[in-house]
């Protein structure tokens, strides 16, 4: 394989639906290049896929290597994925995005190893090593934007289950029959209260009541799920990521109170819960850590 100064070279995608980013980083995490491109997510399939290798060989390119030389490629998607098989199932924003074998159509293009995973749980796994939970054993991360993901990270490693379909937080089922992020995400709030996530800060300066009332809603509801995720797992952080996490402690200090007053656990009053560190570099930052197991 090709080297730069003597270091094995690997790829991390963060494909999302109106962007993919693409990092190459050496074996010590030092990112060496980084592109971003529009994703034309509405296209189908073969478009995107062309936008990926387009993003990665424009990386290598900066960085000084064919992409058939990396020592390996991860990448992250936003939908539910066979980590195994290196398929992805489903991607609701992207056009076509059904049982899609990514890993062989990137292979098709380049014979090097390929990881797939989720999005949120690639996210979780570079705040876990490298952002807001470097050091910690037991994490529990979540996002919060137009959907809700999230992941479970144990001794710096992604918690799959027994199927590999664990840390689904947003597809909690309520008792009204809706799952969480149908109440909770971005979209959601604007279409109950009216009001964007992203205009909240400012509308809460200006005493808003509505402002008020989504963000009630949200910290209530957030709060009180993070609060069973506790007494279930008994974490030791949570991260916040998303445009939520933006907010913060507007949306911090409310979920911290509402967990440590709901959560049966000892661990309800140790639990740290702080924004992600990374931002919007954390999905391929994640992606590239995928190939450091």
């Amino acid at each position: 394989m090709d080297q730069v100064n003597g270091k094995a070279l690997y790829a991390g995608i963060d494909l999302g639906g109106t962007k993919i980013l693409t990092v190459i980083e050496d074996g010590e995490r030092n990112v060496l290049a980084k592109t971003k491109i529009p994703t034309e997510a509405s296209r189908g399939v073969g478009v995107v896929m062309d936008n990926i290798a387009r993003s990665l060989e424009m990386s290598c390119k900066e960085a000084g290597i064919s992409p058939d030389r990396l020592a390996g490629i991860g990448i992250g998607v936003p939908g539910p994925v066979n980590y195994e098989k290196g398929l992805v199932y489903d991607c609701p924003n992207l056009s076509g995005w059904k049982n899609i074998e990514v890993r062989r159509l990137l292979n098709e293009r380049w014979n090097v190893p390929v990881m797939v995973e989720n999005d949120a749980r690639v996210a979780g796994l570079a705040e876990t090593r490298i952002g807001a939970a470097k050091g910690l054993r037991h994490v529990f991360y979540i996002t919060v934007s137009t959907g809700i993901g999230s992941a479970i990270i144990i001794d710096g490693k992604i918690y799959h289950g027994a199927d590999g379909a664990a840390g689904e937080f947003g597809q909690m089922k309520l008792l009204d029959g809706s799952v969480l992020e149908q109440k909770f995400a971005g979209p959601a709030i604007e279409r109950l209260f009216g009001v964007s996530t992203t205009q909240l800060a400012e509308l809460i300066k200006k005493n808003d009541p509505g402002a008020k009332r989504a963000l009630k809603h949200l910290t209530d509801g957030t709060g009180t799920f993070l609060a069973n995720i506790v007494t279930l797992l008994d974490p030791q952080i949570i991260v916040v990521g998303g445009g939520v996490s933006q907010l913060g402690k507007l949306i911090l200090q409310p979920i911290r109170e509402k967990v440590s007053s709901l959560a049966f656990s000892i661990g309800a009053k140790n639990v740290k819960i702080v924004p992600a560190a990374l931002a919007t570099d954390s999905g391929a930052l994640g992606a590239a850590e995928l190939l450091f197991d």
